[in-house]
């Protein structure tokens, strides 16, 4: 009878443990899809017109409060409670902290109107999550899709700079977090098929950059076109 007993608490305590997993996995998910909504709107924000500001405002502000009211709660259940999939995590409780202390930055940033410095803490925040994936051997599609959009960007902003010939040595990072992404899970939820469907497009939107850099041809037009789908794809990828 003991046994037994004993063997249902070590059942209890793994079937605890996934659903701390998955919890946790989707609160992150629900968390970047906030700081997504504050992020883009605070992007927009400087160059915004009169007509557009206030509702650019309402959304940065409640995408912004929703990211921190989330994340108090993630820190306040998982603290204690580290995720299987986080065990190694030698600074875990540091890192839920470093992840709040930049979204209530944020949030202050907003109510402030500091619209650059507050794209800075949402990004750092972003910045975070994918390092402790990294660190815990965690791989998601949107980590792999943070990093080919950075990586594009970059490139975006070199060729629209006089730093242009920087441009053509890079492609090879591009070529490389591409296949990141396709070696990467898909995300679970709703937006899975399309986000698959539209990974065949992200793949020949890369190519043809290739094609252009070993082509010696203008880069301009293949990564403008690349960066669209990028932007698509990391929606889906949330």
């Amino acid at each position: 009878m003991k046994r037994f007993i004993a063997f249902c608490a070590l059942g209890v305590a793994a079937g605890t443990a996934a659903a701390s997993e998955l919890s946790f996995d989707a609160r992150i998910s629900e968390a970047r899809r906030h700081m997504r909504t504050a992020c883009q709107a605070v992007q927009k924000l400087p160059k915004a017109s009169a007509a557009e500001s206030p509702a650019l405002e309402q959304a940065a502000a409640a995408g912004g409060a929703a990211a921190v009211d989330l994340w108090a709660e993630v820190v306040k259940e998982f603290s204690s409670v580290v995720p299987a999939g986080y065990a190694g995590e030698p600074g875990w409780v540091q890192r839920l902290e470093d992840v709040r202390l930049d979204l209530v930055r944020m949030q202050k940033e907003i109510a402030a109107r500091q619209w650059r410095l507050a794209f800075l803490s949402c990004a750092h925040a972003c910045n975070w999550l994918t390092m402790m994936h990294e660190a815990n051997g965690v791989t998601l599609a949107i980590d792999t899709m943070v990093t080919l959009r950075k990586k594009v960007g970059f490139l975006k902003g070199l060729l629209a700079s006089s730093a242009a010939e920087r441009a053509r040595p890079l492609v090879k990072d591009v070529l490389a977090a591409r296949d990141g992404v396709l070696l990467a899970p898909p995300p679970d939820g709703p937006s899975r098929e399309a986000y698959l469907a539209a990974l065949p497009e992200l793949s020949r939107a890369v190519d043809a950059v290739a094609e252009a850099t070993r082509a010696g041809g203008d880069l301009k037009v293949p990564v403008t076109a690349l960066a669209a789908v990028v932007e698509r794809v990391y929606e889906l990828a949330i």
